[in-house]
């Protein structure tokens, strides 16, 4: 079942999902730096689900578009 979002809440963008996933990226570079390479992994491993995931939005959008024209 679907969830209700918030009559206020603003759709993310692509842009805006990339940054954030370059964020967490730099975040996983700090933990391996800092012997922290389990968490690191796991980290680059949502990231990685989450960057095929962005893929397949990205995909979706440009068949849209393509369609609508």
């Amino acid at each position: 079942m679907p969830k209700k979002q918030p009559a206020d809440a603003k759709a993310a963008s692509a842009a805006d999902i990339e940054r954030s996933i370059q964020a967490l990226n730099k975040l996983a570079e700090r933990l391996w730096g800092d012997g922290r390479e389990v968490e690191a992994k796991a980290l680059l491993d949502a990231l990685d689900g989450l960057n095929r995931a962005l893929d397949r939005i990205r995909i979706g959008e440009s068949r849209r578009v393509k369609t609508l024209h």
